[in-house]
């Protein structure tokens, strides 16, 4: 009697450890995507009127900044900066959101 329910309490612990490792897996590929797609990320953001355009990175770099020669002709300094500034920080905050939206997206069921 002893040795069958040392069989079976041993095969439900296999059970157990397979499914605790298969969820390990889950988690692990989740993670590794998760990684490639903000590593990869540009968020773009346009001024109101659409004469400026900025795209910053996963880290809020800027990485490209796109002018209308119009505003720049029309515009003075002042309010071109402003303007530029913030487009700038409309992309950085379209990039945090994305990041959370992604984070969110990728959070394991807590009934698993």
């Amino acid at each position: 009697m002893t040795e069958t329910a040392d069989r079976a309490a041993d095969q439900s612990l296999r059970t157990d450890l397979q499914d605790v490792y298969g969820r390990y897996e889950e988690l692990r590929s989740g993670v590794d995507e998760l990684q490639r797609s903000i590593a990869t990320m540009q968020v773009s953001a346009k001024s109101e009127d659409g004469a400026i355009q900025a795209t910053v990175d996963a880290d809020g770099r800027l990485v490209d900044l796109r002018l209308d020669q119009q505003a720049c002709r029309e515009w003075n300094n002042e309010t071109l900066a402003r303007v530029i500034v913030e487009t700038v920080q409309n992309a950085s905050a379209g990039k945090s959101r994305q990041i959370e939206q992604l984070v969110s997206n990728h959070r394991p069921d807590d009934n698993a």
